[in-house]
């Protein structure tokens, strides 16, 4: 197992991309932290992974929120005393056109795509350099380097993403 006892939060992990990486995670031997804003789906990914034979806990976080970010992080260095792997996956679409955008459509992005990513990068950063290993994986889209027809916000945020990898 490639990952035996390494311990990985994955973000936006309660359904799609998110949840595959965290099950595959899981399926290598990782502890994993199954970190979603929606607490109930972050819990069935947990509990799908545990059945399967993995040790996963679902946490619920909103990454925007750097308390929200800082707590979850505490947690899962309570529950299994470090973060060895961090996957900055937690994303949100607000789409419209630019003309028709409002700025609450724009911030909402932003802040759960590149302040989210942001946050949880500083939560684990300094416990990997202490320990002189660690592993950061930032998804990201080609939007951020082509755009997107009404998801302005959505291209500007994964292009950040892609400046902080």
């Amino acid at each position: 197992m490639f990952l035996k006892d390494k311990v990985a939060i994955v973000t936006g992990a309660g359904q799609g991309i998110g949840a595959a990486i965290a099950q595959a995670y899981a399926r290598e031997g990782a502890k994993v932290a199954v970190v979603d804003m929606n607490a109930k789906a972050a819990d069935e990914v947990a509990a799908d992974i545990r059945l399967a034979g993995g040790e996963a806990r679902g946490f619920a976080c909103n990454v925007a929120e750097r308390e929200s970010v800082s707590k979850m992080a505490t947690a899962v260095a309570a529950e299994w005393g470090r973060v060895d792997i961090l996957v900055n996956n937690a994303g949100i679409t607000r789409t419209a056109m630019l003309h028709k955008m409002t700025p609450e459509q724009w911030q909402q992005v932003i802040d759960v795509h590149m302040n989210g990513s942001f946050h949880c990068l500083q939560a684990v950063v300094n416990g990997m350099i202490e320990r002189k290993s660690g592993r950061i994986i930032n998804v990201t889209s080609t939007a951020g380097l082509l755009g997107t027809i009404g998801q302005i916000n959505y291209s500007a945020a994964k292009a950040a993403i892609a400046g902080m990898t």
